[in-house]
């Protein structure tokens, strides 16, 4: 099964599961607006069906939200109607294509990166569409960083279509990649009990 089929056949289900940890969550966005600007521009790569896009839109001048998965984005505009939603546009892309109306202030991609085929791609991508001196804002689960019999146990549900493919990475190796990519890392912290998924601000340098 490719990803876009597995996302659009579960996006019913992801659109009904509650937030596993609310207070990480709200000191999630709360992080991400103290980087934000009204002016701001905004591009989130892997949106699912939109709820952070809702979330920051009345923050910054506009949101673009993407996903690869045509079933998520079209939750994700039944549910922006009631949330600043002439501020919001949803499309389907896949995370390494460039996105009309390129270059923008600030990228996010939350719960995505390990998701991807190709991570080095992806960053590609992210950072020619990022302004000079612009930010790039992720949350990545790190696998690697967890036990063997985690890893065992998610491959095995990626086995079983139960999970979709992700790719096994390190903390050490996601901000290898950034800085392979160009980028500077401005910080790197975590939410809640979680350190398994850093959430890191990156920035373009100007060139």
């Amino acid at each position: 099964m490719n990803d876009q089929l597995f996302w659009d056949r579960n996006a019913a289900k992801y659109a009904k599961k509650p937030i596993a940890d609310q207070t990480a969550y709200q000191e999630k966005l709360r992080c991400i607006r103290s980087v934000l600007y009204r002016t701001d521009s905004v591009l989130e790569i892997g949106c699912g069906t939109g709820g952070t896009a809702r979330e920051i839109a009345p923050n910054v001048s506009s949101v673009t939200a993407t996903d690869i998965s045509a079933e998520m984005i079209r939750i994700a505009q039944l549910r922006a109607r009631e949330f600043a939603a002439e501020k919001i546009k949803f499309f389907r892309s896949d995370a390494s294509q460039e996105v009309p109306g390129y270059p923008f202030d600030v990228i996010f991609a939350f719960s995505l990166l390990y998701l991807v085929d190709d991570i080095p791609e992806v960053l590609d991508a992210v950072f020619r569409q990022v302004k000079p001196g612009g930010l790039f804002l992720s949350k990545t689960v790190c696998l690697k960083d967890r036990s063997r019999l985690i890893q065992v146990f998610v491959r095995i549900l990626v086995s079983l279509g139960i999970a979709p493919n992700v790719a096994c990475i390190s903390r050490s190796e996601l901000i290898r990649y950034l800085t392979e990519a160009g980028f500077e890392i401005d910080q790197v912290r975590f939410f809640g009990k979680n350190r398994m998924s850093p959430f890191i601000i990156a920035r373009r340098p100007f060139d």
